[in-house]
């Protein structure tokens, strides 16, 4: 996708320098690209101190350590980089855009660029602004982000609306952007008081984003206030119903009739635009650039709720949960997002351990919200992760009620209501929920491998299993739990040659199960060579011992058996 390429482009001092994300689905960036301080031991000590940080991803200490070191080598303009770039991700502005001022022409980035205008614009320096804002829009001209921003400057410098509203229609957009085109336009509309106009740009948004919230709020916001809230009301329904993940965060009419009329601010304005640019390049999988986005809009409108509550949930998909609940924690009194940050708070503190108080308050947001499938969603994963398996069926139960349920919603839940039968070790009914998500979706090769091994733990359809494992190693050859499912399956029927072959390789694919890593033992074991069986069940306990979740009750004992005999 041409558009997207070029976002990644413009931010790639952010992608080089950010190191591999904890808990993204992707590894953006390398090492630190910092060149070592020549100056004194102290500055050496404190870099090799902050490199050893920034690689473990503790991006707060790491800072630290390396402002220590620019303190020693102020020429380092690598490690001046990287500590702005660090800045930005712990949401540490001011000292982002103190680096920033200090790069000498040279070294200035797109991102720095930006940093320097926003920062102008705070401080009311509009043509300072407007100048940055042009040198970092030389990156990706035409880039509608960029010409968001260079909008509302322009606007804040006596623009009228109506050639900027012209200026952004001309722009050759794909049409997935067309509806924060339309969201933007309105804004500047109100900012002039045309709310005819803003109407018809935020109706043809909504129509072309109906899922995107702060359209919709601020549709149904101007339905309020100018007398129509039937209008409002319709709108925050249908919402509901089409996007019912997100309802418990969307006011209702009652709450907004209680807000005042739209008016912003130009930094509140800037914001906006700096949160759609974090939201855009997060939807491409780039989790470090969108939170500095992000953090960067908190820092202009620190009072904007739904930017706060969104960055919760990008520190969550970074594995940064702590700094999740630090988020929602602030919003947990908003009485417009309200049950809604309550759940993302239960998620969170149940996963950071402290499950009864995290159980006990998902069972109360069910009470209160008996209909929504998102409360029992996470009710049902949290009794499976208690052992409770027979309390995820009910919910798993309840959820596949839904006669709307999409193909894709029902293979998931009735492939995790069989998981669970299967681990209450009711294995007819989790065969029968397996078999019928296979039936909608044939060529998901997890259900086939969950299926498969369960047959072959139980010495059951033996044949079929066998089949089954190989059509899914077929799919996903480098799936370690796969390779494991087959190995281990050749193993069952005698074959330890060939079960070697696969275990083997399943090690290699997955070196942190310890289940893989027993069921390799085993097959040595069979074939006579003890000394490496020994080797891998003691592995099994060593994985166990760091932190591997065991894959049955009574696991450990049973390696700890084989290796005493």
């Amino acid at each position: 996708m041409i558009f997207i390429a070029s976002l990644l482009v413009v931010l790639g001092a952010v992608l080089v320098a950010a190191p591999a994300q904890r808990g993204g689905a992707e590894e953006l960036g390398a090492s630190p690209a910092v060149t070592s301080p020549a100056a004194d031991t102290q500055g050496l000590s404190a870099y090799l101190q902050g490199t050893v940080l920034d690689l473990s991803g503790n991006e707060q200490a790491a800072a630290k350590s390396y402002l220590s070191a620019l303190a020693e080598d102020p020429d380092n303009m690598n490690l001046r980089q990287r500590v702005l770039d660090l800045s930005l991700t712990n949401g540490d502005i001011a000292t982002a855009v103190r680096l920033a001022k200090t790069l000498p022409e040279v070294e200035q980035s797109t991102v720095s660029r930006m940093l320097l205008a926003v920062d102008h614009a705070h401080n009311g320096k509009i043509k300072d602004a407007r100048r940055d804002m042009r040198l970092a829009a030389r990156s990706a001209p035409g880039l509608l982000q960029f010409e968001l921003l260079q909008a509302y400057l322009d606007f804040a410098d006596g623009a009228k609306a109506e050639k900027l509203v012209h200026r952004l229609q001309a722009l050759p957009l794909p049409t997935a952007l067309e509806g924060r085109r339309r969201y933007h336009e309105a804004r500047l509309w109100l900012k002039e008081g045309d709310y005819a106009k803003a109407l018809e740009a935020l109706e043809l948004a909504q129509a072309a984003e109906p899922s995107a919230i702060f359209t919709t709020l601020l549709l149904a916001k101007v339905y309020v206030h100018q007398g129509m809230g039937d209008k409002a009301e319709v709108l925050l329904k249908a919402f509901d119903v089409a996007n019912p993940s997100v309802g418990m965060i969307m006011p209702d009419v009652a709450t907004l009739e209680k807000q005042k009329p739209f008016a912003s601010t130009l930094d509140q304005d800037m914001a906006a635009s700096m949160f759609d640019f974090g939201l855009m390049v997060w939807a491409e999988g780039a989790l470090t650039p969108a939170r500095q986005l992000i953090n960067m809009a908190l820092w202009l409108d620190p009072e904007q709720t739904y930017d706060r509550y969104y960055l919760g949930v990008l520190l969550e998909m970074m594995g940064d949960l702590p700094a999740a609940k630090a988020q929602y924690s602030v919003l947990k009194d908003d009485p417009a997002l309200g049950d809604g940050v309550a759940l993302r708070l239960a998620e969170v503190n149940f996963k950071l351990g402290e499950k009864a108080e995290g159980w006990r308050a998902a069972s109360a947001l069910a009470r209160a919200h008996p209909q929504l499938a998102v409360v029992h969603r996470s009710l049902a994963l949290m009794a499976f992760e208690r052992e409770d398996y027979a309390r995820a069926v009910e919910e798993y139960d309840m959820l596949l009620k839904d006669p709307a349920l999409t193909k894709a919603e029902r293979v998931e839940l009735l492939f995790a209501r069989g998981a669970a039968y299967e681990r209450a070790h009711m294995y007819a009914k989790a065969a029968g929920d397996l078999q019928q998500a296979l039936e909608l979706d044939p060529a998901n090769a997890q259900i086939m491998n969950y299926l498969g091994y369960m047959w072959v733990d139980q010495g059951e359809n033996l044949e079929e299993a066998f089949n089954l494992l190989k059509k899914a190693h077929l799919l996903a050859p480098d799936d370690g739990a796969i390779s494991d499912s087959l190995g281990w399956a050749y193993h069952r029927r005698g074959d330890d040659a060939t079960a070697l072959e696969y275990l083997e390789t399943a090690v290699e694919q997955d070196p942190e199960s310890a289940e893989i890593s027993d069921h390799l033992g085993d097959a040595y074991a069979a074939r006579g060579n003890h000394e490496a069986a020994r080797k891998y069940w003691q592995l099994a306990l060593d994985l166990l011992d760091k932190g591997d979740v065991p894959p049955h009750e009574g696991f450990r004992a049973e390696v700890e058996a084989k290796l005493k005999r």
